[in-house]
C-alpha cells in the first residue's frame, strides 16, 4: 500500500484545473493495469472452475469489453467531480483507492457469481 500511497500522493493543494486533469490521467494507466491484472487472475480463477469450448459464447468477451468501458467512465467521474470542489490533496487519492476497492469487489463477487452458476448447473 506504501507504493500506491506514494504513487498517488499530491504535492500542491492548489492545482489548477489542467493539473486536476493531468493529475487523474497520468494515473488512469496505473489504475487500467491493476484492473487488467485483478481481471487476468479472475479469469483464470474462474477458468478453473468453468470448462468453455472455445468460441462458445461471444457475450463474454464483450462483456468484459463493456465492464472495462464502464470502469474508464467511473474513473472519469473522479477528476470531473473533483474540478467543481474545493483544492484537496486528499480527494484524489482516496477516490482513485475507494474506486480501485469497488472496482475489485465487483469483479470478485462476479467470479462468485460464475463458479457458483457453474455449480449449480453441474
Amino acid at each position: 500500500m506504501k507504493i500506491l500511497d506514494s504513487l498517488l500522493k499530491i504535492q500542491n493543494s492548489s492545482r489548477s484545473k489542467i493539473q486536476i486533469i493531468l493529475w487523474w490521467e497520468l494515473r488512469r494507466i496505473l489504475y487500467n493495469f491493476i484492473v487488467l491484472l485483478i481481471g487476468l487472475i479472475s479469469i483464470g480463477i474462474l477458468s478453473l472452475f468453468v470448462n468453455h469450448k472455445p468460441g462458445a459464447d461471444i457475450i463474454d468477451p464483450l462483456l468484459v469489453l463493456f465492464f472495462a468501458f464502464l470502469c474508464n467512465i467511473a474513473y472519469t467521474f473522479g477528476w470531473v467531480i473533483e474540478l467543481f470542489l474545493p483544492n484537496s490533496q486528499n480527494y484524489g487519492p482516496k477516490v482513485f483507492k475507494n474506486g480501485l476497492y469497488f472496482t475489485f469487489f465487483i469483479i470478485v463477487i462476479l467470479v462468485f457469481c460464475g463458479i457458483f452458476g457453474w455449480v449449480g448447473k453441474a
